[in-house]
Order: structure tokens, then C-alpha cells, then sequence
């Protein structure tokens, strides 16, 4: 897990394994929502439960790699990147992904307990919600990628 990873970077291999799955969770959501738009709500609700849960646990290993790896700071000791930018860069960040992960938890929330007492009849405002949490995990995840490439790329020294 703290070994070198396998993007070709110093990064760590649960970095990098982080930084892909973030890569592809935008397209990982667009799937369940694309069930959705079919009227394949079944499918739509198995993919974003699943999804959902996946995120959480790459999030903890995510966590817990950059805690035991000396966190933010242990890692900018050989980014070239402005050190207030990218602390400005990672608050909004934060931000916009706990905004997005408390609206999602929400989501999933009351989707999953409508889908046990009314089966899939869920709330016009279920679909606004959706769109925000998508919009928002997508920054998180671009966010995410950018601040790899910060760290791990720009101007990096070994």
C-alpha cells in the first residue's frame, strides 16, 4: 500500500490507485445515471448504492495512507507547487467534497429508505439533488487529479 505506485510518479501505490478511481467516478456515476434516464431504476439504484460504497472505502484507504504517510505537508516537500495556492486549492477542494458527500449520503439516504417502503417512487427534487452531487463529485474528482499532478508531477524532484 505505501510502496511506489504504478503510475510512473514517486506517489505512493494508494495514491495513484486513488487518484484512477476518482478518475473514473465521474463515468461510474454517469452509468447509474444513465440507467436512470432509461427507466432502469433498479439497476440506477444498485449502481449508486455500489458506487456509493466503493467511494467511501477508497476514501478511507485514501485517508489512511496520507495520514500514515506524514500527510499534505510530508508531500509538498518536492512539488514545485506554490505552497499557499495549494493549501487555498485543497480547502475548496475539502469543501466542495464534503458538501458533495453529505448531499450524496443524503441521497442515497432516502432513496434507499423510499425503495423499501414505496418501492422506486421518488421525489422530483431526487432528480436536482442528483444533479448537483454529480456536478459536485465531478469537480471534487478533477480537483483530485490536479492536485496530484501538483504534488507528483509539476516540477517534481526525486
Amino acid at each position: 500500500m505505501f510502496s511506489t505506485g504504478f503510475l510512473g510518479t514517486a506517489a505512493p501505490f494508494y495514491m495513484d490507485f486513488s487518484t484512477l478511481y476518482f478518475a473514473v467516478l465521474p463515468v461510474l456515476l454517469g452509468i447509474g445515471i444513465r440507467f436512470a434516464v432509461k427507466k432502469e431504476y433498479e439497476k440506477h439504484y444498485r449502481m449508486q448504492l455500489g458506487t456509493f460504497i466503493l467511494t467511501l472505502l477508497v476514501v478511507v484507504l485514501f485517508e489512511i495512507g496520507v495520514r500514515v504517510s506524514g500527510g499534505f505537508i510530508a508531500f509538498m516537500e518536492n512539488s514545485h507547487a506554490d505552497y499557499t495556492f495549494m493549501v487555498v486549492f485543497m480547502i475548496v477542494h475539502i469543501a466542495i467534497a464534503i458538501i458533495s458527500v453529505i448531499l450524496w449520503s443524503s441521497l442515497i439516504y432516502g432513496a434507499v429508505k423510499r425503495h423499501r417502503i414505496e418501492g422506486m417512487s421518488l421525489p422530483k427534487s431526487h432528480q436536482k439533488v442528483g444533479k448537483l452531487v454529480f456536478a459536485g463529485l465531478t469537480i471534487t474528482s478533477i480537483m483530485g487529479v490536479m492536485i496530484y499532478y501538483f504534488l507528483f508531477i509539476y516540477g517534481y524532484e526525486i
